[in-house]
């Protein structure tokens, strides 16, 4: 969202953003000028605590949403997806006063069907717009639906800060493989792994770098510190690399050779985004919405989801075939400049909020 509006400003629409208290995306967007407020958002979860605390919770956080947008002279409430359902109730106690424009950044159909088709119907009937980040995601809900549209997240706003990426390959030179996210079951760093060692076995060039953060969360810390001792146990220690969290993308983008990304669902995945639009030759599963953000073959490499052996054969035809990396790394950073241009990003989604401004 931030890539989105911070273009959209200088047009004259004016935003202010509302975070989860303590959200460490605050200080960012107060760096780029935006009045920022929290709230003390409560998710669904297993824990007793946040289902007995989830309801009131929300009515009064709508609450608070609808004074805070009265105060503020906001118009309009734009969710950042739509299992968020403080903004339909702040809409409700405005008496309908208040437009909302729901966007969809995850797959919903990798969530619990009883909970994602809830979501689905109040955003289909209590938002103006239903944005999704790809057609995978638009594909769940009705196909003609006249208020779901499909506007894809721009490219980073900042262009390029760094030189422009060169494959570089000399014989027996080090392929360095980079893995860019954070440690969360299900975003494919065990397939990477798995698949790297297969790798490894047939080129011993290979290095594996695991570049994320673990969010403060223990489960995230238990996930890391399985890939750490399954790398120990493998023997893999020397060629195997983890790191936290990186701030400046395109400088860990541009320092290696291929970016891994292997998650098992993406609604959209900026870390391909990124990858293809800096130049750097990727390689993604199959997972949803990676597949439409390049051409297999052409300017990226796709692989079946969950398929290690399909994965580790990528890996190995990459790393051997330089053309083919100058191939994807020209062919990546003119295709998202074409598909990913302001009018199928930002600019949509500026006509959207104007469209819905003006039916009131």
């Amino acid at each position: 969202m931030r890539h989105a509006t911070g273009p959209l400003r200088e047009a004259g629409l004016r935003f202010e953003y509302v975070l989860p208290t303590g959200s460490t995306g605050r200080s960012l967007l107060e760096a780029d000028g935006y009045q920022v407020h929290d709230l003390p958002f409560v998710e669904m979860s297993r824990r007793k605590a946040d289902l007995l605390r989830y309801l009131p919770m929300l009515v009064l956080n709508g609450w608070r949403l609808r004074r805070l947008a009265r105060q503020r002279g906001a118009s309009l409430l734009h969710l950042n997806d739509f299992y968020n359902l403080t903004g339909y109730v702040a809409r409700w106690l405005s008496l309908g006063r208040l437009k909302v424009v729901t966007h969809v950044r995850f797959l919903p159909q990798t969530q619990m069907q009883p909970l994602a088709r809830s979501w689905r119907w109040l955003a289909e009937h209590a938002s103006e717009r239903v944005v999704c980040v790809s057609e995978a995601v638009r594909a769940y809900f009705a196909a003609d639906h006249a208020r779901v549209c499909t506007v894809y997240d721009p490219l980073p706003a900042a262009g390029e800060q760094w030189p422009p990426y060169a494959v570089a390959g000399e014989p027996g030179a080090p392929v360095r493989l980079l893995y860019f996210s954070n440690y969360i079951r299900g975003k494919g760093q065990n397939f990477a792994l798995a698949a790297f060692q297969l790798a490894y076995a047939r080129n011993p060039d290979l290095r594996l770098h695991f570049v994320g953060g673990d969010m403060g969360m223990a489960k995230n810390q238990a996930f890391r510190q399985e890939l750490e001792s399954a790398v120990q146990a493998a023997g893999l220690g020397a060629v195997v690399h983890f790191d936290g969290f990186a701030a400046d993308t395109e400088a860990a983008m541009k320092a290696h050779d291929i970016v891994l990304n292997f998650s098992e669902a993406e609604s959209f995945s900026l870390t391909c985004l990124d990858a293809l639009y800096y130049g750097i030759p990727l390689i993604a599963s199959d997972c949803g919405g990676p597949a439409e953000l390049f051409e297999h073959g052409r300017s990226g490499w796709l692989v079946p989801n969950r398929d290690v052996p399909a994965m580790a054969e990528a890996m190995i035809r990459l790393a051997a075939d330089e053309a083919l990396r100058r191939q994807f790394s020209a062919a990546s950073r003119l295709f998202v400049r074409q598909k990913f241009a302001p009018a199928r990003t930002y600019e949509l989604l500026g006509a959207c909020y104007r469209r819905v401004l003006a039916l009131e």
